[in-house]
């Protein structure tokens, strides 16, 4: 009898140390997101996928996931994040070969980068006596749009600014202008060829053109704050006026490019412009931009104002978003209509109020 307990306790111990020593062997934790770019509210899922790949079961396993703060269950509106910065607790029995997803559904409130940073695991040993923990480091990141702007005044500034160019589009559907004739090379398309003049000459001749309304805008950001000492909520402001701005531009098939002087953090780079285009990919190209935008500056606003004059050419219409006006502005104001003859449309967001 002595004997038999003997030998118990010592295959006991030793399923013990075993235990300890592999309960966490072959186990894997995966973070996964089924979007990278949400609206403010909008539900994605977020879903934890646990394996383990051995055959030992593992009898107990907590799952404390590190989640981003303001992170929310879309169908309730509760926090996920529990009391003292826990993050998201999970218990887990896994039998040996066992795959489980634990599949969430939920939301962010507010614009900017947010991110899951993977778990701390704690498993239990085979007699449930002693823990062991273990970090799964992981790093997926969300990216929130800002809103739309939601002041009243701001839909009409736009509208009466690119009104004119609705009214150049009606009055020139192609905004061509034939300004002389040349011969035909046969490279030419048929329809370039200027039957009545060829007709006159005896030889074909095609029609010689040139652009007679660019039909384009430019959006510029300046997120320098030299007079404000709080420039977040300006700065949010000015986000959200840059959102409706392209939005009414992608509206009105207006082609558009981008300007920022901004800092925009994370997997895109720091990039400072968006190039001419339109359509969902140009749009959301510059909403994660907005999305990842720091309040930091990477140029002056003069440097800026010099760089975007330099590269700026006639006939072409600008909207400036900043969160102040000086007398920098008023000058690159001043003078980029007088480079380009054009009005510019100032949107300035210590002067504009939200509804």
């Amino acid at each position: 009898m002595i004997l038999f307990i003997i030998v118990l306790g010592v295959i006991l111990y030793l399923a013990e140390n075993y235990s300890m020593s592999h309960t966490l062997d072959q186990v894997e934790l995966t973070t996964s997101l089924n979007k990278v770019l949400v609206e403010p509210e909008e539900e994605f899922s977020w879903t934890m996928t646990v394996k383990n790949g051995k055959r030992l079961m593992v009898p107990y396993l907590k799952i404390r996931e590190q989640v981003p703060e303001g992170l929310m269950f879309s169908d309730t509106g509760e926090a996920v994040e529990e009391s003292e910065g826990m993050g998201l607790s999970s218990v887990l029995y896994l039998a040996g070969k066992q795959r489980t997803e634990l599949l969430r559904k939920v939301s962010l409130k507010n614009r900017g980068r947010y991110f899951f940073r993977g778990s701390l695991v704690e498993a239990g040993d085979f007699l449930g006596i002693q823990f062991l923990l273990e970090s799964y480091p992981e790093l997926k990141e969300m990216v929130v749009k800002p809103r739309p702007y939601s002041g009243n005044e701001l839909p009409l500034l736009l509208g009466g600014y690119l009104g004119e160019f609705s009214v150049e589009q009606s009055l020139f559907e192609d905004p061509i202008l034939t300004v002389g004739f040349r011969e035909y090379t046969g490279r030419e398309p048929f329809r370039s060829i200027s039957w009545t003049q060829s007709a006159k000459l005896g030889t074909l001749l095609v029609k010689q053109q040139e652009c007679m309304a660019d039909l384009t805008c430019t959006v510029l950001l300046n997120t320098g704050c030299r007079t404000v000492k709080t420039p977040g909520p300006s700065l949010e402001k000015c986000f959200s006026m840059v959102r409706s701005v392209c939005e009414e531009l992608e509206r009105k098939r207006i082609p558009y490019d981008f300007y920022t002087n901004g800092v925009i953090a994370g997997a895109m780079g720091n990039w400072r412009s968006v190039e001419e285009g339109l359509g969902a990919g140009h749009l959301n190209t510059v909403l994660e931009g907005l999305g990842r935008m720091t309040y930091d500056c990477r140029e002056e606003t003069v440097t800026f104002y010099s760089r975007i004059l330099k590269g700026s050419r006639g006939g072409r219409s600008f909207l400036l978003v900043a969160p102040e006006r000086t007398e920098e502005t008023e000058q690159f104001l001043s003078a980029l209509e007088e480079r380009s003859g054009r009005k510019v449309l100032f949107l300035c967001a210590a002067e504009m109020e939200e509804s």
